[in-house]
């Protein structure tokens, strides 16, 4: 994948553009939620047109990188600490990290608690809540598929297994030939109605690999107001804890 930095006169910083060349006719400039810039476009692009069109684009950038500077609040965290917040289906939990013999995590309300052995050990303390993310969003995740699933089912879809991973630009994707959807693992900072956006939009791929006219009228259909929910989620929702 190619790499062009542009430089952004507004925020005094240059940002680099991840180029990705594609069996695609037009072309598309994204800025995700964690600052990444993708650029995809056909194969046969020149690279000084896409020099050109990417330094044109700066103040494009400059907004739509602060737009994500004002919400980073939302669910982005380098450290496991009390008082601080992290997303979960759309709401705000806060962290109430305190020392126990014994390692547990648990939600009261809109509290969610973290007992460890060293309130101070954040290696340990990540691992012990990826633990609990892991199995929780596996749950919420499996039971949206089952929610969705019967969508396709009368097509003869087989009913796909759940997988998770860390995704720095993607909410899902799947293996229609591996009968497998993998999520995003921090999808589930999401709200329920912006996770049922994904969780459609990958089944449907069992039945349209791409983006077609018949996928995006087929999602339509069952999902009259999927680009709205997939606005939301874009613009709320930080790949990454």
């Amino acid at each position: 994948m190619e790499i062009y930095d542009v430089h952004l006169p507004e925020l005094k910083t240059t940002v680099s553009v991840l180029i990705e060349r594609k069996k695609m006719k037009t072309c598309r400039l994204k800025v995700f939620p964690d600052k990444t810039v993708k650029f995809s476009v056909p194969e046969s692009t020149p690279r000084i047109w896409i020099e050109q069109y990417l330094n044109s684009k700066n103040q494009w950038l400059s907004k739509k990188i602060q737009v994500f500077e004002q919400t980073k609040g939302y669910a982005a965290t380098d450290e496991i600490r009390s008082g601080i917040s992290i997303r979960y289906l759309g709401e705000d939990l806060i962290f109430a990290v305190s020392q126990s013999n014994r390692s547990m995590v648990y939600k009261e309300g809109k509290i969610l608690h973290i007992c460890a052995p060293d309130i101070n050990d954040q290696e340990r303390i990540f691992a012990q809540f990826d633990k609990c993310w892991r199995k929780e969003s596996l749950k919420v995740l499996n039971a949206q598929v089952d929610k969705l699933y019967p969508i396709v089912e009368k097509y003869k879809v087989d009913r796909p297994r759940v997988m998770l991973r860390k995704m720095k630009t993607l909410w899902g994707s799947c293996s229609p030939q591996r009968g497998v959807i993998t999520f995003n693992q921090y999808l589930t900072k999401a709200t329920p109605a912006c996770i049922e956006y994904v969780v459609l939009h990958e089944l449907i791929h069992f039945l349209y690999p791409n983006h077609s006219k018949q996928f995006y009228d087929f999602l339509s259909n069952y999902m009259p107001d999927w680009k709205e929910r997939k606005k939301i989620l874009d613009r709320d929702v930080v790949h990454g804890l």
